[in-house]
C-alpha cells in the first residue's frame, strides 16, 4: 500500500457538473410544486401541525444522532479510539455542511474534519462513511422489500427496491473482498483492467485503495453486529420521526406508510441536488404518500415539515458543536 498523499487542494463546488445537476433537480422540483400545488393551502396545513408530535418527532430526530455517533466511533475504532463526543460533534458537523452545500458535500468533509481534530486517516475515514452508508442502504432496502411483501406498496417502490438491492450487494461484494482480501482484489483488479493504459487503472485501483484501511472493521464479527443493531436503532428512530409528523398534520394513514415514506426519501435524496437537498427531499416524501392517495397539498405540507424540523436541529447543533471543535465555517467548507 501506497502512503497518504498530501491533502490536495479541493476543487471549488461550482466547478463540478454534479453540482448543477443538483441545482437543475431541485430547481424542477419546486418549479413543478409552484405551478402545480396550492401553496396557500400548503401553508395553512403547516401552521396546523400539532405542536406536541413535532416535539416528539425531534427527541427521536435527535436521538437518532446519538445513535449514528455510537456507530461511527464503532466504525473508525480499529484505526483510532476517540472520545464518544469528539465523534459527535465532527458527525453533526459533517451533516451540517451537507445541509449548507450542494451534492452532499458533508460526506466528503466529515473524515477531513475528524483528520484535522483527531489526526485519523483521511482514507480509513472516508471508507468508514462509505461503509456506514451500506450499512444503512442494507436496512432501507429490507424494510422496503419487507412493506412490498407485506402490503400493496406502489410497483414503482417494488421496482426500486430491486434497483437498489442489486447495486447494495455489489457494493458489499466490493467492501468485503477489500476487507479480506484486499490483495486478491488488487491482482484481480489488475488483471480484470488489462485494456486500459496504465495510468488509468492506477487511478480506478487506487481510488479503491482509499477504503481498505476504514474496512477492516468488517474483520470483527462482535463489531459487525454492533454496528448493524445500531443502524436498526437509527432507522426505527426515523422511523418514529416520520410517523410522528403524520400525526401532528392528522393524516389518517396506516403506520407502515411512514416506513414508504422513509425509505423512498432516503432513497430520493441520494441523486444530486440542491444544499439540504431541497426540493428533491420533498418531491420524494411528497410523492410517497400522494402515491397512498393523500391529497397532493397536505402531502407536500408534511413533506416540508419532516424537512424543516431536520433542518433546524441538523444547522442549530451543528453550529454549536462546530463551535466546540474550535473550527470557524470556512474551515469546514473548505474540507467539501
Amino acid at each position: 500500500m501506497t502512503a497518504e498523499p498530501q491533502q490536495p487542494t479541493p476543487r471549488p463546488l461550482w466547478r463540478k457538473p454534479v453540482v448543477w445537476v443538483g441545482f437543475i433537480l431541485s430547481g424542477l422540483a419546486m418549479g413543478t410544486f409552484i405551478a402545480l400545488f396550492d401553496l396557500g393551502q400548503v401553508s395553512r396545513s403547516l401552521m396546523r401541525a400539532d405542536p406536541g408530535w413535532m416535539g416528539l418527532a425531534s427527541a427521536a430526530f435527535l436521538i437518532s444522532f446519538l445513535a449514528r455517533s455510537l456507530r461511527w466511533k464503532l466504525l473508525i475504532t480499529p484505526m483510532k479510539t476517540l472520545p464518544f463526543g469528539q465523534v459527535r460533534d465532527v458527525l453533526w458537523t459533517g451533516f451540517m455542511v451537507n445541509s449548507l452545500l450542494p451534492a452532499r458535500a458533508g460526506e466528503i468533509a466529515r473524515p477531513l474534519i475528524l483528520w484535522k481534530v483527531a489526526g485519523t486517516s483521511r482514507r480509513g475515514g472516508l471508507a468508514s462513511v462509505g461503509v456506514e452508508r451500506i450499512f444503512d442502504g442494507l436496512v432501507l432496502v429490507s424494510l422496503i422489500s419487507l412493506l412490498a411483501y407485506l402490503f400493496e406498496v406502489p410497483r414503482w417502490a417494488r421496482n426500486m427496491g430491486h434497483i437498489t438491492t442489486a447495486v447494495l450487494v455489489a457494493a458489499l461484494i466490493v467492501v468485503v473482498w477489500l476487507a479480506f482480501h484486499h490483495r486478491s482484489f488488487f491482482a484481480t483488479g489488475e488483471r480484470a483492467l488489462f485494456f486500459l493504459p496504465a495510468r488509468w487503472r492506477r487511478k480506478i485501483l487506487g481510488f479503491f485503495e482509499r477504503f481498505v484501511e476504514g474496512t477492516q472493521s468488517l474483520r470483527d464479527p462482535r463489531l459487525v453486529l454492533g454496528v448493524l443493531a445500531v443502524t436498526l436503532t437509527v432507522w426505527s428512530l426515523e422511523l418514529v420521526v416520520y410517523h410522528s409528523v403524520l400525526r401532528a398534520f392528522d393524516i389518517q394513514l396506516p403506520f407502515w406508510a411512514a416506513g414508504l415514506a422513509l425509505t423512498v426519501t432516503n432513497f430520493g435524496i441520494a441523486a444530486p441536488s440542491a444544499p439540504s437537498a431541497v426540493g428533491v427531499f420533498e418531491a420524494a416524501c411528497s410523492g410517497a404518500v400522494i402515491a397512498l392517495g393523500l391529497d397532493p397539498e397536505l402531502a407536500l405540507a408534511y413533506a416540508i415539515g419532516v424537512h424543516l424540523m431536520m433542518f433546524f436541529w441538523v444547522v442549530g447543533v451543528g453550529l454549536i458543536l462546530m463551535w466546540r471543535l474550535g473550527l470557524k465555517f470556512k474551515d469546514v467548507t473548505r474540507t467539501a
